[in-house]
């Protein structure tokens, strides 16, 4: 008994305590992909922001193209890229082309859900806008009630809010920009990468 009280329990011990660390050395702390990825906020990604307190996915239902409802949630399989845009916000058709080949490139692991801003009276001119300047590449979503543009504190236009595939903010930015630059693809590369979507 007293050579396993000396020798064994302690060597067990150790042992647990190596795995341990090992374990949380390997899964990172929230805090720490944060910072990861906060390392990314250069050149085209500098208006990027990572709120400390960030508001929770709405929940209510939006249009989609077939003007039936969905939610951001129906996404959660892969990163979701929530753009809220305007035919009258020049910034915002300027980006669109660039957020389209976005969705091109990163198909199998992201979805843009591009929510038009535009009053009900210009939706469809809004959605023949969206299909032109993306080539089809980005659906068609509106809220008529505008209820996930407060629900997600949208200050102007353009904003973009990333999704990881727990449904939680992981950043924004608000304003136009260059969705295919290289350090764009560098910071979504990370994300992905993150959220263990890369093959």
């Amino acid at each position: 008994m007293a050579y396993l009280t000396r020798y064994i329990i302690p060597v067990l011990l150790l042992i647990g305590l190596g795995a341990f660390v090992h374990a949380c050395s390997k899964a990172g702390s929230p805090n720490e992909t944060k910072i990861g990825l906060e390392r990314l906020a250069v050149g085209e990604m500098t208006l990027l922001k990572f709120l400390d307190e960030v508001p929770p996915q709405p929940s209510e239902p939006i249009l989609g193209p077939d003007d039936q409802e969905v939610r951001l949630s129906d996404f959660n399989d892969k990163v979701v890229i929530v753009n809220f845009w305007g035919t009258f916000c020049a910034p915002c058709v300027a980006e669109m082309p660039t957020l389209a080949e976005l969705q091109e490139h990163y198909s199998d692991e992201v979805k843009i859900v591009a929510i038009t801003a535009d009053n009900r009276q210009d939706l469809e001119k809004a959605r023949t806008e969206l299909a032109k300047l993306s080539d089809d590449r980005l659906d068609f979503f509106y809220d008529p009630k505008r209820g996930i543009i407060y629900d997600s504190m949208v200050g102007g236009f353009p904003t973009t809010i990333v999704y990881g595939t727990d449904g939680k903010e992981i950043a924004r930015y608000e304003g136009e920009a260059d969705w295919m630059a290289p350090e764009s693809l560098a910071f979504f590369d990370a994300v992905i990468e993150n959220e263990g979507l890369k093959g």
